[in-house]
């Protein structure tokens, strides 16, 4: 009993290292492809250090533990290269050890690993039952290797072996914990797609809702155009009239062309995450010239006031899809106008942003159900907008305050970490 015990120690073992996975990477980084394998890497290494530390010793040589279930999807998920690190890790460990257990290891493990690096390369693109049917045949193949050459070198009759049952436990516990291990990683990957796919749908709802204003505010500079142009036509108008009306001229369209510019860059898609040093208040001023537009048509006026050299690090274009669904919300509250109050500053090594809206508020219960899926108080709305913005503050290490008032007004404080003095660079 108390070596199937310890064969559930490791299977913690494996498991510890899987939500600590999920709760400080994942939620972090997205996903980016080199530093995600080398946190697969680290913590299989670690997975496969601790069960051979914390194992079921059937006699002096011989070590019982779960070790290949790490190193199996350290290869499948983590690639090759990672593969080749953990063997390596795995028997230089062994060695150290000692005992006639390194021999069997060599002799079961390279068929196994060899499947495993073939299809280490093309693991990602099979479906999720695929994935787990071969992760578990490769679990329950490589334990029963190992089960019989041990049954073979201690000589004794199969059937009449005392450990029979606890092989068997051995390689169910192979086999589940494979299981187990697959089906919560492949939900941690879903779940991380679906939180990139609800990202990207808010962003095109946000930007075909602001399509209106955009229009209406490229309309006013052609509009201003076309009349210097009328009166230029005329030719009734004297040098230094022409001159200036010209010059205004190439001034609006300047000003048209940089209203398209922010908008395309805040739609502009990224391939991967942009961890940078910039300052939060040219950050805000960008998203409120976004913006403004959206607010003159709704009569709402917009106050900002940010202290300089207020510099984060992170992806300035989170910060920006979290700051345009804020106002635009803020915006929406005012149906008869208001004003909406921007202001960020520094608390301790905090920066905080301060974002009031004048409008129809929320009772405490509203308040606290605010950042779930699909919770709104929008006849509209979806919810996912705020759920968004609360991950993605979440994921800069900051955090979102609410405090709300019925037919008062809302303000959302955003605290996030300040930069570092040494790690201030250019602005976005």
């Amino acid at each position: 009993m108390s070596g199937i015990q310890d064969l559930f120690l490791n299977f913690l073992l494996i498991l510890i290292p899987i939500f600590i996975y999920q709760s400080f990477w994942v939620e972090r980084r997205d996903f980016v492809p080199h530093r995600n394998r080398a946190a697969i890497t680290v913590l299989t290494a670690v997975s496969i250090l601790l069960c051979m530390t914390f194992p079921l010793r059937l006699s002096p040589d011989y070590l019982y533990d779960l070790r290949l279930i790490p190193l199996l999807l350290g290869i499948l998920y983590g690639g090759r290269r990672s593969g080749l690190l953990l063997i390596a890790v795995l028997f230089a460990y062994r060695l150290f050890l000692g005992g006639n257990g390194l021999w069997v290891a060599l002799g079961t493990y390279p068929v196994v690993l060899l499947i495993a690096f073939w299809l280490a390369p093309r693991f990602r693109y099979f479906a999720r039952g695929q994935k787990v049917m071969l992760a578990v045949l490769l679990a329950t193949l490589s334990s029963t290797l190992v089960n019989l050459v041990i049954l073979l070198s201690e000589g004794m009759p199969f059937f009449e072996n005392e450990h029979l049952p606890l092989f068997a436990a051995y390689t169910l516990l192979h086999a589940f914990g494979m299981w187990l291990a697959l089906y919560l990683i492949e939900n941690m990957r879903e779940k991380v797609h679906m939180r990139r796919e609800i990202q990207r749908a808010e962003k095109l709802q946000v930007l075909g809702e602001l399509a209106a204003s955009l229009a209406h505010e490229i309309r006013n500079p052609m509009t201003v155009v076309r009349g210097f142009l009328q009166l230029l036509l005329e030719g009734r108008l004297d040098k230094e009239k022409e001159a200036l009306f010209l010059r205004m001229s190439i001034e609006e369209l300047d000003r048209s062309e940089k209203i398209i510019t922010n908008y395309l860059s805040f739609a502009r898609p990224k391939t991967e995450e942009e961890q940078i040093s910039f300052d939060v208040g040219e950050r805000i001023a960008h998203v409120t010239g976004i913006i403004s537009s959206f607010a003159l048509l709704r009569s709402v006026e917009i106050r900002q006031h940010t202290e300089l050299g207020l510099f984060v690090e992170a992806d300035p274009s989170k910060l920006s899809q979290v700051l345009v669904n804020l106002f635009k919300n803020g915006i929406e509250a005012m149906p008869t106008g208001g004003t909406l109050t921007i202001q960020a500053g520094r608390e301790n090594r905090h920066v905080i942003i301060d974002v009031r809206d004048t409008g129809i508020g929320m009772t405490k219960e509203e308040t606290a159900q605010l950042g779930s899926a699909f919770y709104t108080t929008k006849e509209s709305g979806t919810g996912l907008g705020f759920m968004v913005s609360y991950q993605l503050i979440q994921a800069m290490n900051g955090t979102i305050e609410v405090t709300s008032e019925k037919d008062i007004g809302t303000r959302f404080k955003i605290s996030l970490p300040a930069a570092d003095e040494e790690m201030r660079g250019e602005p976005a």
